[in-house]
Order: structure tokens, then C-alpha cells, then sequence
């Protein structure tokens, strides 16, 4: 092909295949090819590192990585020792003292550092837990951890407080559909939501990002443009520490903050390019998400929505479907038919009245999620009497949410 034609068309045919393809095409195809070879270094690199994991007897400072996870009569932990991550099971008054704290705090501690059994071994490399830590003595006092840390911690408890004016299994579901704490659901709550298809609502995601965003809204938008796009960087940056860092609030405050720069600088916003930008880079510094369900789960339906709901709205509305069914059920399905191989890869299986207790549940769980957490923050500032009929709005919501999850996993 000519120089004088590449210059009028702005593409190049391929010497073997005759396909013609548009210079932009041609060079985003060559950057997702080297961003593609990085992840596949950086994944190998990663698994090397776990590999080489120290052993052996340890006395020093240990910080929590994650929130402790109640185990019967007992909790798991995983705490970070000099750079690697080990998991440890309490029991007795070890247990009882590390409940009361959260990630970031630190303890000395002594004990053993062991390699993994081979039973799930795979599965907490991934979480990049590369051992062990057994016999485990806990020493005194316990340090708070960073400015950061303090301050999602204590933005967690005084969540936990307004809750716990609640029922039990209420006060549970309300920090799984706040921030995503599930550690207090009973076994049958958990199961529930999986066979009606809800389990995404108590893992944090886009929607609970959006939600933080219009909370913050009348503060954003009297803000100048970089001053804005600072303070959204920094909440949505607390908003990851408060959560955890789950894969599927990673994917989200991700696409937040590219969109926040987008709309800051003026630059077009597209969906699924944003989608495929913030995996790479997500990719890129944790290559272990690769194998992480939850990240592909989320960017499969956050993918779906992306390429499917407008279609799917415009042919209902062709089918006459009430106007008002015409968006909820558009997005469901676009969100569900994204998950599709996800699901079946990994569970086997589908839930097929997903699209029904959806379509009744995320409503109303996305009311809990846009007015719960400022009314738990009050609630745990006033106390148990006023925090409780505060509360009681929120209740409602949770009641009907896990009412939708219980018939649907009966009708599954």
C-alpha cells in the first residue's frame, strides 16, 4: 500500500490478513499488547516473590491486614511481618483481644512462620498470603497505624455503632450493604443471597461509589475545578481504605477517579474505555487479581452494563414493556448476561430468578446504601435511644432486601 494512501484513508492494510485498520486502532492494539506483556511479567514475578517466603521463628511487630474473621470459638488473621503476609488462627483470649482491632493496627507477637499447606494454597496466594504464622503469642499494647488508618478505622466503628442498635442479623446485613462487611452474617444469610443472586449487594462496587459521590455532591460542586477533583481523589481514596480495598471497589474507584479527571479536563468519557484503562492499570500493580472471582465478576458486569443496557432498553421498549420496568430490568439483565461465563466458570451454575429479586431488591438496597451511612454516622454520634429510631428507616430497607433473598432462594 502507498504512503498517499495511508495518508488519505489514516489506515493500514495488514500485509497478510488485507485488513485495514485505522492508525488509532492500530496503536491502542499495540499498547493493550505491551500492557498485556507487563501483566504477564508482573504475574510471574509475583509468583516467584511468594515462593521465596522466609521461615521460620519470629519475634517483632506484626500489623493486621484486613479485618479479623471470627471462626467458631475463634478468629483468623492475616498480618503483614516484614513485608510478607501470614495467616494466623487464635483461640482464647488471643482471639478476644484481636476481635476488638482492625487492619492497620499493629502488636508484637512471637511465634512460627510456616509454609502453606497444600489444601487451598493456591487461593490465599492470590490474597498474596505466603504462609503461616503459628504459635502465636501476642505481646501489649497495640499501635493505631497511619493518619489514614485511624481514620477509616474510626469512620468503621462509629458505622458499627449506629448499627448496632439494630437486631443482630439486621445490624450484619447493614454493614455488608454499607461497606461491606459481612464477618457477623450467619451462614443462611450468606447462602440466601447467593442462590437468589444478590451476593454482589454486600460486596462494595460502583454503586456504592456513586451513592459516597452524590452524598458529597453539594460540597464537590462548590469547589473549583482541580480543588474538586483533589477532594474527589481523597474521598474516594478513604472510601477504599473503609472498605478494605475489595477487587470490586478497586474497579470502582478506579473508574471514579478517571472519570473525575475526564470531566475535570473536558475529555470525552467513555465507559468501556475507562473499564479497560482501570483493569490494565489494576492489573499492572496487582497482577494476583487475575485470578481474583470478585474482579472479574465486577468488571464483567460493569462490562455489560457498558455495551448491553442501551440495547436492551431500546428493544424492550419495542416490545412495549411498561416504561417503568424499561430501565431497572435493561440494566439487570445487561449486568446479569455480563457475569454469564464468570459464574458458570466458576460456580457451575446461574441463578435463574436473579433477574426477578433483583429488579426487587437492588432498589431499595441502593435507597439503604444512599441514606445509611450518614444516618448510621449520626446514630453512632447520638447514642442507643434516638440512634434507634434513626435507624428504623434503614431497617425497613435491610428487612424487605434479605425478605427478597429468602424467597428467591427458595423459588431457586
Amino acid at each position: 500500500m502507498s504512503a498517499s494512501y495511508e495518508t488519505q484513508h489514516g489506515a493500514a492494510r495488514h500485509p497478510v490478513w488485507g485488513v485495514s485498520l485505522p492508525w488509532s486502532m492500530r496503536v491502542l492494539l499495540s499498547v493493550l499488547m505491551l500492557v498485556t506483556l507487563v501483566i504477564g511479567w508482573r504475574a510471574s514475578s509475583e509468583w516467584k516473590r511468594i515462593e521465596k517466603v522466609p521461615l521460620g521463628p519470629y519475634v517483632g511487630v506484626a500489623t493486621l491486614v484486613g479485618d479479623p474473621q471470627p471462626i467458631g470459638a475463634g478468629a483468623r488473621v492475616v498480618l503483614r511481618i516484614r513485608g510478607w503476609r501470614y495467616e494466623a488462627s487464635l483461640y482464647g483470649a488471643n482471639a478476644r483481644r484481636v476481635m476488638r482491632h482492625l487492619q492497620g493496627e499493629s502488636v508484637r507477637v512471637s511465634g512460627e512462620r510456616e509454609a502453606l499447606n497444600s489444601d487451598g494454597a493456591h487461593r490465599k496466594r492470590v490474597r498474596h498470603i505466603a504462609g503461616r504464622f503459628t504459635n502465636v503469642r501476642l505481646g501489649g499494647e497495640w499501635t493505631s497505624g497511619s493518619a489514614p488508618t485511624r481514620a477509616t478505622n474510626r469512620l468503621r466503628r462509629l458505622v458499627a455503632r449506629g448499627t448496632s442498635v439494630l437486631p443482630a442479623n439486621d445490624a450484619a446485613l447493614t454493614l455488608g450493604l454499607l461497606i461491606g462487611d459481612d464477618r457477623a452474617q450467619p451462614r443462611e444469610m450468606i447462602q440466601a443471597f447467593r442462590d437468589a443472586g444478590l451476593s454482589h449487594l454486600t460486596a462494595v462496587s460502583g454503586q456504592n461509589i456513586a451513592f459516597v459521590l452524590a452524598v458529597a455532591a453539594p460540597l464537590l460542586t462548590r469547589l473549583r475545578s482541580r480543588a474538586r477533583l483533589g477532594t474527589t481523589w481523597a474521598l474516594l481514596g478513604m472510601f477504599v481504605l473503609m472498605t478494605r480495598a475489595e477487587p470490586s471497589v478497586l474497579r470502582a474507584a478506579m473508574m471514579a477517579g478517571a472519570a473525575a479527571v475526564c470531566f475535570s479536563f473536558g475529555w470525552t468519557q467513555r465507559t468501556l474505555v475507562i473499564l479497560v484503562l482501570s483493569a490494565a492499570v489494576l492489573l499492572v500493580v496487582d497482577p494476583m487479581l487475575l485470578w481474583s472471582v470478585g474482579f472479574w465478576l465486577s468488571v464483567g458486569a460493569t462490562a455489560g452494563l457498558a455495551t448491553l443496557a442501551a440495547p436492551l432498553s431500546r428493544r424492550l421498549a419495542l416490545w412495549r414493556v411498561p416504561r417503568v420496568l424499561v430501565g431497572p430490568l435493561s440494566t439487570t439483565l445487561a449486568a446479569q448476561l455480563g457475569t454469564l461465563v464468570p459464574m458458570f466458570v466458576v460456580f457451575g451454575r446461574f441463578s435463574t430468578v436473579g433477574i426477578v429479586t433483583n429488579l426487587l431488591a437492588v432498589p431499595v438496597a441502593g435507597a439503604v446504601m444512599l441514606v445509611g451511612l450518614p444516618v448510621c454516622f449520626v446514630a453512632g454520634v447520638v447514642g442507643d435511644g434516638a440512634g434507634a429510631i434513626l435507624t428504623l428507616p434503614v431497617m425497613a430497607g435491610v428487612r424487605w432486601v434479605w425478605w427478597v433473598a429468602v424467597l428467591g432462594q427458595r423459588l431457586s
